[in-house]
């Protein structure tokens, strides 16, 4: 354990060493917040308008709506390319000589990510406190704050496994890239990355709720504005079962990849 922490220690400082990259991914958070909350006000504005597209659990108030995005977008934002990374070391075939070290590559390219997803739920995570504050209004309640940031960590850590089971795929097909947009449009959509699931047709939810991305991305930013303990529990519980699920992915993949790998000689 104590290489992969050493792993993402390195990581850390090394992503720490790019200010230019932070600050940039910064300007784009801060933007696509203020571009929703105009939208957001203009919407919830009209009393017609609103009563139509509001979101029933996080009410009327374009703060509420503002929060939920800050955090939702935390939560993609922090996620580090780890699968185009991964595609590159297949491409150049150095793949084959990081397999036969006697640290998993899989573990490597975790703990790497993991160390550069940390310096970024720091970075943003402060931005977003101070533009949801600045866009939203009023704080949410410290209990909420909290459970949304638990939920949260554990939401990044569980897409980050499907970013890791996205790279290896590139095994066989090369090019990962359709296979992460069809994933990045359906976390869009199912996961209500902008607009909150309790806006969508109904049918529509209930296939959303039947998918990773709906505890992903909506169930943290419908915490952040109203939610409790059980409600943080299920989620939980959630991310867990999909998160084991996207691990047992990642090693299935890995260990195929080390066997096809090894039968073409590298």
């Amino acid at each position: 354990m104590s290489k992969y922490l050493a792993i993402a220690a390195l990581s850390f400082r090394q992503r720490l060493g790019e200010p230019a990259v932070l600050s940039g991914r910064v300007m784009f958070y801060a933007l696509i917040l203020l571009i929703y909350q105009r939208l957001w006000q203009a919407v919830l504005g009209s009393s017609s308008a609103g009563s139509a597209l509001g979101d029933p659990a996080l009410g009327q108030s374009p703060g509420g709506y503002v929060w939920y995005l800050a955090m939702t977008e935390w939560i993609m934002l922090a996620q580090p390319s780890v699968y185009l990374e991964i595609e590159a070391d297949v491409r150049s075939g150095d793949v084959a000589h990081q397999l036969s070290r006697p640290v998993s590559y899989v573990g490597a390219k975790l703990a790497a990510a993991c160390g550069e997803m940390a310096l970024r739920w720091l970075v943003l995570g402060a931005s977003g406190l101070l533009l949801g504050r600045w866009l939203g209004g009023a704080w949410p309640s410290p209990e909420n704050l909290a459970l949304a940031l638990a939920v949260g960590l554990v939401a990044s850590a569980v897409l980050l496994l499907s970013y890791v089971a996205i790279g290896l795929s590139s095994f066989w097909i090369h090019d990962c890239m359709p296979v992460y947009m069809i994933w990045q449009k359906l976390a869009f959509i199912l996961g209500g990355l902008m607009l909150p699931l309790g806006i969508y047709p109904s049918w529509l939810r209930v296939v959303a709720e039947h998918t990773p991305f709906s505890a992903l991305l909506y169930g943290p930013g419908q915490l952040l504005v109203g939610g409790d303990g059980g409600v943080a529990l299920g989620l939980l519980v959630t991310l867990s079962a999909w998160g084991a699920v996207f691990l047992g992915v990642v090693l299935l993949i890995e260990r195929r990849a080390r066997r096809n790998v090894c039968l073409h000689g590298g």
